[in-house]
């Protein structure tokens, strides 16, 4: 049986309601070897037969992505390949001043997964949930003027500054202090703006 945790959410529009989401409560991950013997019980296939199917199936489904296809499997979900620039390439600007980036500037950063509507009704069928804890979110000890302050401080001395510097900085939460970090790289009357993408992301001053 799965645990939900109940979680409060950041009051992003400060109404003084706190809002809470739900998730599963994660009980580790099924590696490849368990997730074998368990479909290998009642069936007539042995261990090695199902391993060696799940790689020939895994090795057409890369080959496949590789040649710019999605690929779907019926009852799992569509797989799709995410391409973007390469840590050490400067974004390009259309139709304006800067780097031309050609084949060589791009890598695949990701596989995008769009689940089968079958897959989703056996899951929510066959889960059964009972409660489990709730999530709070920390609480800063500073004011958000505060915690802006400290974040210019930080860059004055350090030049950059990642996600993680900046919530065991000021005590929020990692998705809190993301979201905050964000509102401020959008606002240049912050002083704060981003470079980079998804873990290579950092924040300096804005010139």
């Amino acid at each position: 049986m799965a645990q939900y945790i109940k979680r409060e959410m950041p009051d992003l529009h400060q109404k003084g309601v706190k809002q809470v989401c739900y998730r599963l409560k994660s009980n580790g991950t099924v590696g490849l070897d368990e997730l074998v013997r368990d479909c290998a019980r009642n069936t007539t296939f042995a261990e090695g037969e199902i391993k060696g199917m799940v790689m020939t199936l895994l090795d057409g489904v890369v080959r496949n992505m590789a040649r710019g296809y999605s690929v779907q499997i019926d009852g799992l979900g569509t797989l799709t390949p995410r391409i973007g620039l390469r840590q050490d390439a400067e974004p390009e600007v259309l139709d304006g001043e800067g780097p031309k980036r050609n084949a060589q500037s791009l890598h695949v950063t990701g596989v995008s997964f769009r689940p089968d509507r079958q897959l989703v009704s056996r899951l929510d069928n066959m889960c059964k949930l009972e409660k489990g804890q709730v999530s709070r979110i920390r609480q800063s000890q500073y004011t958000e003027e505060q915690r802006l302050d400290k974040a210019i401080r930080f860059l004055q001395e350090h030049t950059v500054m990642r996600l993680s510097d900046y919530y065991r900085m000021v005590g929020l939460s990692r998705t809190t202090a993301s979201l905050e970090l964000r509102k401020w790289a959008a606002n240049p009357a912050s002083g704060i703006t981003s470079k980079g993408t998804y873990s290579a992301k950092v924040y300096v001053l804005r010139k």
